[in-house]
């Protein structure tokens, strides 16, 4: 075996079932006052607002005789069957059953935790109770100039998430002409990127820098004649398992914070979400030029990807590694950790 190869380690669990973890489980902008029908999980949810607009997401099939709850209404703060008008409450529980003055106790629905943050619904998977808070994303406000990005992919969350930790990737897929080799390491201490928000939980954090030098040949040309080449570019990556909040950097200036999510639809079948935001400079066509920059390379990058995604096999059968993979099999194994925390009735 070559001293830069790392021999083949099995992650096939990891890569077909999901970690304990919060994720995206649609866009808040999607969810108004009628129920909405959600896949996530490979389970058929509905997600509905209650008397305080907070949202919830529960088993979509009424416990009476099935109906879907999706195409019922809410009514003063419950959600009401639309074939014998049960109504639900927040927490799943049957609170009123027509001409019925006894609810039986097992009229109740698996409801998931859910809060909204940045624009986004999310979702608690793996137990009754989160292991952790949802990370805190202040970048993500209306007073910052931005965009988002959903596409579904035929890959797992896991897949989408560590593509970050392969900076290989951005020289032969993205095509980037560096005049240098790029660099990475991961991070120990959570003060690095204290400026993200308050820390994650020290448990389910993993960070980590890349770092590359300015662009040569015709990508050279080109964004020296935009002004957004330099000499040293870098990325902040501070992560949960299922969730990223990256900084951009040229010469040490911030050009824009992304976050980077999923939902995951069902087995092979994910939504990548992206989110990115810059401070707005006031200066209206310094903010335009550098919304256009940011949006075409974002979009296009994650349109190279996506092709990926879409053909990569299931599994890691394939599984030769290389010492510049170590980053990506310490995301994997970081991973699979919180796989492992999945309770049997997740």
């Amino acid at each position: 075996m070559s001293a830069n190869t790392i021999a083949s380690t099995s992650y096939t669990r990891s890569s077909s079932t999901l970690a304990a973890s919060w994720y995206i489980a649609l866009p808040s902008a999607k969810l108004k006052r009628k129920p909405l029908a959600v896949r996530l999980f490979g389970r058929q949810l509905v997600a509905w607002r209650d008397y305080d607009g907070r949202p919830v997401l529960m088993a979509r099939q009424c416990p009476h005789m099935g109906a879907s709850l999706s195409d019922g209404d809410v009514i003063g703060g419950l959600l009401r069957c639309p074939f014998h008008h049960w109504k639900f409450d927040g927490t799943g529980a049957c609170a009123e059953i027509p001409g019925v003055r006894r609810i039986p106790a097992t009229a109740t629905l698996r409801c998931y935790p859910a809060i909204e943050r940045a624009g986004y619904v999310w979702a608690w998977y793996g137990s009754a109770e989160p292991m952790f808070p949802l990370p805190e994303l202040p970048a993500f406000s209306k007073r910052f100039l931005g965009f988002r990005l959903a596409d579904v992919t035929g890959a797992t969350v896991r897949r989408i998430m560590e593509n970050t930790f392969d900076p290989d990737h951005l020289v032969a897929l993205h095509g980037l002409e560096v005049g240098g080799p790029l660099g990475f390491r991961m991070l120990s201490d959570q003060d690095e990127v204290r400026h993200h928000g308050a820390p994650i939980d020290p448990g389910a954090w993993l960070g980590a820098e890349l770092t590359w030098p300015g662009y040569v040949g015709w990508l050279g040309t080109i964004t020296r004649f935009l002004g957004t080449n330099a000499e040293r570019f870098s990325l902040l990556v501070d992560s949960w398992p299922t969730g990223q909040r990256v900084s951009y950097f040229a010469d040490g200036v911030l050009q824009y914070r992304l976050l980077l999510s999923a939902t995951p639809i069902g087995p092979n079948r994910t939504v990548q979400h992206i989110a990115v935001t810059a401070a707005r400079t006031g200066r209206f066509l310094s903010d335009l030029r550098r919304y256009l920059a940011n949006r075409l390379e974002i979009t296009f990058a994650s349109n190279q990807d996506l092709p990926i995604f879409n053909t990569i096999e299931p599994g890691d059968r394939h599984g030769i590694y290389l010492d510049r993979d170590r980053a990506v099999l310490r995301y994997r194994k970081h991973y699979q950790g919180w796989v492992d925390k999945v309770a049997d009735d997740a």
